[in-house]
């Protein structure tokens, strides 16, 4: 949550503000207005990270990288907290970046579904600390607002287009020209976030393959 959350609010909220001093209803205004939230959505976010954070008044995006509130382990993109630290690395990593985007595109190519993201997360789990159930949720909802918002009104089917994904985490930024085309809700982001889960869920019982087990998958295949 912290890369998509933090890229979030930087996009939106924090450019003339260096990202301190950063009040609820200044994220709520921003989430809206930069990304087309609904209301709830916006309202839910922003409440959330609130409440996760403990920290009523301002917020800064530094505080956003504090271990295990908001952050967790196993991020598709950043390094997990090194032992005790109090904060995790706030830049994308490289390497995580790179073998997300490789191990993408296997239901449609060039893109990241909902499928490959159960696909990656359960890998990455497998590699990472174990994750409580608050912050598997987050894990899950994090990618299922990523690839709502940005991939279009067809993201639940399609995904999300990697070069956006790509140039979004590695500059924070999007693509000249691009607008959105949807108001990205609660319910729909619920909808996405449950794909997730239980595809997760039934790899981790033996119930559906993971394709990344197969070294011969590195294709797209017709999505399901």
């Amino acid at each position: 949550m912290l890369w998509c959350l933090s890229t979030l609010i930087t996009f939106t909220v924090t450019r003339p503000r260096n990202g301190k001093k950063i009040g609820i209803f200044d994220i709520i205004k921003g989430l809206k207005e930069g990304y087309k939230l609904s209301n709830v959505l916006a309202y839910f976010l922003a409440f959330s990270g609130v409440l996760l954070l403990a920290q009523y008044r301002d917020m800064s995006l530094a505080d956003l990288a504090r271990h295990n509130l908001i952050e967790h382990d196993a991020s598709l993109f950043h390094l997990d907290a090194h032992n005790e630290d109090e904060y995790a690395p706030t830049s994308a990593n490289d390497t995580l970046l790179k073998v997300t985007l490789k191990e993408g595109g296997r239901y449609r190519c060039s893109h990241m579904t909902l499928e490959d993201v159960a696909n990656i997360r359960v890998k990455r789990e497998a590699e990472s600390r174990p994750l409580d159930g608050v912050h598997a949720e987050i894990a899950w909802g994090e990618m299922a607002i990523a690839i709502g918002i940005l991939g279009g009104q067809n993201a639940a089917t399609e995904g999300l287009d990697m070069d956006v994904l790509r140039l979004w985490v590695e500059q924070e930024r999007l693509p000249d020209g691009w607008k959105l085309d949807h108001t990205q809700g609660l319910y729909r982001t619920y909808r996405m976030a449950t794909v997730l889960r239980e595809r997760m869920k039934a790899m981790k019982k033996g119930e559906m393959p993971n394709l990344l087990e197969d070294d011969t998958g590195s294709e797209a295949v017709e999505s399901k």
